[in-house]
């Protein structure tokens, strides 16, 4: 199996990870200022709740993209793995397509209230940053998970997701795929895995 590194080009082919823990940095150090901010009275920030706020709204659409990306989406497992493989896969398909349409009205409500923002000059009342900055995440969002929803539909086609290269038996799906393999469970066909 591959191993995923950090580095600039993992980075540039997954910006979610990136985006998230940058997110999640900021998040922290705005609750820290805040959390000063009430013990120290003459120390005035405002602006950090109403930044922990639009941050976190960001993660959640940055974290629909990364969960496409990981396909750790919620479902229901126990119905789904009881199809056969090809049933499967014309399940996947359809839930992914969907769901992308989903995601492309949900990004198109956002974009169409961003350029609402941009006309009005709207800001935020505390930090007056520009609102459609601050909800941009949510196109950005929408975006990064149209285009994982593409790639796992490839996958599918293509028969390279992960889901679909090894025939796992019912009731061990729990199992990690070097676990199955190291107990004989499931073979590796050549060129699977280096």
């Amino acid at each position: 199996m591959e191993k995923n590194q950090l580095n600039a080009k993992y980075l540039l082919k997954n910006p979610e990870y990136a985006i998230a823990p940058v997110f999640l940095l900021v998040i922290l150090l705005s609750a820290i200022i805040q959390v000063v901010n009430r013990i120290v009275p003459s120390l005035r920030a405002p602006w950090t709740l109403e930044l922990i706020t639009y941050l976190f709204g960001g993660l959640v659409w940055v974290g629909i993209a990364l969960a496409i990306h990981d396909d750790s989406h919620v479902g229901i497992k126990t119905i789904y793995q009881k199809f056969p493989k090809k049933s499967r896969k014309v399940i996947k398909v359809i839930h992914m397509i969907l769901f992308g349409i989903m995601i492309v009205i949900f990004g198109f409500l956002g974009l169409m209230s961003l350029l609402s923002y941009v006309r009005r000059g709207q800001t935020t009342p505390a930090l007056h940053a520009p609102l459609w900055l601050m909800r941009s995440p949510i196109v950005i969002g929408c975006l990064l998970s149209v285009y994982r929803l593409i790639e796992r539909i490839v996958m599918i086609f293509k028969d390279t997701d992960p889901e679909f290269l090894y025939d796992i038996p019912l009731g061990l799906e729990e199992l990690s795929i070097e676990e199955l393999i190291e107990r004989g469970f499931i073979e590796v066909k050549k060129g699977d895995r280096e």
